[in-house]
């Protein structure tokens, strides 16, 4: 055994073996943000649309454009995301499309890609 002095005091040295068995990274839990702001634009906008899903589709853009990584602004509306299915979820899109809040790309593969449209002040 060994020994260290430390303020007058006489300390045990012990020497302990790691475990040999790697250490598991945790993930970091993705960015999930409490709130999002809701532009008074997209309000009024929304205000002249009778569906409830199309409302639910605006929120939905604007809570994974906030949580854009990349910060391209751009949302891929994909089931899983969205909860809708494909035909509600076009619907609505093109919708919020005709609204002037959103463009949408759709790919080969019928993935719809939405990007809020930047309001100007005027």
């Amino acid at each position: 055994m060994g020994y260290v002095m430390r303020h007058g005091r006489q300390i045990e040295i012990v020497t302990i073996n790691p475990d040999p068995s790697p250490i598991s990274r945790r993930r970091r839990k993705s960015f999930e943000p409490w709130f999002v702001k809701l532009p008074r634009h997209w309000i009024s906008a929304l205000r002249r649309s009778k569906s409830a899903r199309t409302w639910e589709l605006a929120v939905i853009i604007l809570w994974e454009a906030f949580k854009d990584k990349r910060g391209t602004g751009e949302v891929i509306l994909s089931s899983q995301v969205t909860g809708m299915p494909g035909s509600t979820r076009r619907r609505a899109a093109r919708e919020l499309v005709e609204l002037g809040l959103i463009t949408v790309a759709e790919e080969q593969t019928q993935t719809l890609r939405a990007k809020v449209i930047p309001h100007s002040n005027h």
